[in-house]
């Protein structure tokens, strides 16, 4: 069964306890951060940074989720792992991945693994060290799904979903569901049964939040239309809306409506689709070159090599996650200063998973050399869309 105790308060943040039961009758702890504030702020180089976004009352969602779209089996578990132990704290799954299984598997692997002590630790004392080791407590990530079309045909039926993510994920309750899809399998797309069929899949979600099975509702691939009919007989507003954007897909006029409803957007491939093209170094390279005319003076070219020196020399990847993190509706365009909802990355290299995540620790607000690379790809013209088009679903 799920309860939640309060445990103690840490100055404005409340630590909770969850009691997790695993299909082998272990048991572990649950320790996440809700906060009175609305938002939690880290420090990366001497920079607070807001690192997570408030979708509903006391639910934050970490900005940078680890996606796991077409990992599966042991390479899936492997790189959730490898994930959680690098430092994310949002792990992005759906029903039609079929690998929530998997990141079951790795995420009680991960919370029953006692941590071992390193080089790096000082106390020469072995006694301490073992007492720090027996207190050490390991932090469940956010957890998100999404439920299929074919998952959306009545409401009985998503409600089953629910608990067979739950069952897959070996959690009693999960921190966010979406629905995948504004539309239902095997049903021509300008049908108006989709209407119905989403409008009873939602209430579905509604029910299994008032239940406490999940924390926070919301949809996936939604257009303005397919919102406004949702937000027009919603009981609970849709907390989040995952939608493709990148900057050769950058969707403002939708980002704009979400933001102005609420609604946090959270942005899937960062990289373009299958290959990530858009971290093609020649098309990179040629951006660029458009937007330079082909290169600097010997001061830009000294100011560049600045930049690199001060440790400003980013990666592609890390900078196109930080163009998602930043730009939202037209009127983030050009934004510096603030975070804008979130970005899903998926990677199953050691070396990617790592790359990615030092995105974060990285000077998104100060720094010279990033503003100049967001300027090129905000001067991209061309629109290509990689995923399906949930546009044409009625």
């Amino acid at each position: 069964m799920f309860f939640v105790s309060l445990m103690r308060r840490v100055k404005e943040t409340v630590v909770f306890k969850r009691e997790f039961v695993t299909n082998n009758s272990l048991s572990f702890s649950y320790r996440g951060r809700m906060s009175s504030s609305s938002s939690t702020n880290n420090n990366f180089n001497n920079n607070e940074r807001t690192t997570t976004i408030e979708i509903s009352p006391n639910v934050f969602m970490p900005r940078l989720a680890f996606g796991t779209y077409k990992l599966k089996g042991a390479q899936c578990t492997k790189a959730v792992k490898k994930a959680l132990e690098i430092g994310y704290e949002h792990i992005d799954t759906a029903s039609i991945y079929k690998n929530e299984s998997d990141i079951g598997e790795a995420l009680e692997e991960w919370m029953t693994t006692t941590k071992t002590a390193t080089k790096d630790d000082d106390d020469d004392d072995e006694n301490k060290k073992k007492t720090k080791e027996k207190n050490f407590e390991r932090k469940m990530p956010f957890l998100a799904s999404k439920i299929a079309p074919a998952e959306m045909h009545s409401k009985l039926l998503v409600e089953q979903s629910v608990e067979k993510i739950l069952l897959r994920l070996r959690i009693p309750a999960i921190d966010l569901i979406m629905l995948h899809w504004p539309g239902v399998s095997k049903v021509s797309p300008d049908s108006e049964i989709h209407k119905e069929k989403r409008k009873d899949a939602y209430r579905a979600l509604e029910k299994c939040l008032k239940e406490g099975k999940i924390r926070a509702i919301g949809v996936s691939n939604y257009h303005v239309r397919h919102l406004e009919e949702l937000l027009s007989y919603c009981e609970i507003k849709p907390s989040v809306n995952q939608i493709e954007a990148h900057p050769m897909w950058p969707q403002e006029d939708l980002i704009e409506f979400c933001e102005s409803k609420g609604i946090a957007v959270v942005k899937y491939s960062p990289f373009g689709g299958g290959g990530a093209p858009l971290l093609d170094d020649v098309f990179v390279s040629t951006r660029e070159e458009e937007k330079e005319g082909g290169g600097g003076g010997g001061d830009e070219e000294r100011e560049q090599a600045a930049d690199i020196a001060d440790d400003q020399a980013w990666k592609p990847s890390q900078i196109l996650l930080a163009w998602g993190l930043l730009r939202g509706g037209r009127k983030n365009r050009g934004n510096s200063k603030t975070l804008c909802g979130a970005v899903v990355v998926k990677a199953s290299s050691e070396e990617r998973i790592l790359e990615n995540y030092e995105a974060l620790e990285k000077d998104f607000f100060n720094s010279k050399y990033l503003s100049r690379k967001l300027e090129v790809w905000d001067s991209v013209e061309t629109r290509k869309k990689f995923a399906w088009d949930s546009d044409c679903v009625k």
